[in-house]
């Protein structure tokens, strides 16, 4: 979590807004997307700070869960109903679909990620994007036995040119694209993407496009996915619409 006393830390795509229910955390707004925050609204936030106000169905559909993965939806529904409340929306109950989706208000699209330690939200006017994703992810715990399943062999043959370091921060970076593209797309096609269905090529140093493998993710093409870091050992990742960042330079 990013505290008020520690902006020179925190992503350059983000910027600080504090006040609200939470005036002990820092909401993130994307900079990036040329929108009024009364459309979209994007916050980063620890686990542990958005536990409340909660309500009981907030509990419901993980009721059998490990307390780990309750605190985990909660925080997701807690964040995401204040960010609703910032573009004006009013939602007591955020449930969950067939695929563990958010079922966001009418008018509505959004996303919700977490790792151990943070929650991610973003929500927005289906006025103004399309869809949004969204994913966090812990740098380092894409092992490379896993590549054979997520990567391309061009994203793979990249990888592997990579100093250690570099090499797992940017296989972390590929998922949470990959991840955050899924989320963006489901919502419009309900249908599954896998990871090496789509390729993912650095623009620069925060923005990547995407490009499909198979008929069925032809969506690749019309998003651009941005990264920044948070902290030393975390990424996170934004999927939107192409034409909302093309006014500002993507």
């Amino acid at each position: 979590m990013a505290l008020p006393d520690e902006a020179a830390s925190c992503p350059s795509f983000f910027r600080q807004v504090t006040g609200g229910i939470f005036n002990q955390c820092t909401v993130m707004i994307f900079d990036a997307v040329n929108l009024p925050q009364s459309d979209f609204q994007l916050a980063l936030r620890a686990i542990e700070d958005c536990q409340e106000p909660r309500y009981h169905s907030d509990l419901d559909p993980v009721i059998n869960a490990v307390t780990s993965r309750q605190r985990e939806y909660i925080a997701g529904r807690v964040l995401a109903r204040e960010l609703l409340d910032r573009i004006g929306v009013n939602a007591q109950t955020i449930a969950s679909g067939p695929k563990r989706e958010p079922l966001w208000p009418t008018g509505i699209v959004g996303s919700i990620s977490h790792n151990e330690r943070s929650c991610a939200v973003v929500v927005a006017q289906n006025s103004v994007v399309t869809s949004v994703g969204i994913d966090i992810e812990t740098i380092g715990r894409i092992d490379r036995h896993l590549w054979a399943n997520l990567f391309t062999e061009e994203e793979t043959e990249h990888l592997q040119q990579l100093e250690p370091a570099a090499r797992s921060r940017q296989a972390t970076v590929l998922f949470s694209i990959k991840e955050a593209f899924y989320k963006y797309q489901y919502p419009i096609t309900q249908g599954w993407v896998g990871f090496r269905d789509v390729s993912v090529h650095q623009e620069d140093a925060s923005s990547y496009r995407l490009t499909a493998q198979i008929s069925d993710a032809t969506l690749a093409t019309s998003v651009l996915a941005i990264v920044e870091p948070v902290g030393a050992d975390q990424v996170i990742a934004l999927v939107v619409d192409q034409a909302v960042l093309k006014a500002t330079g993507y």
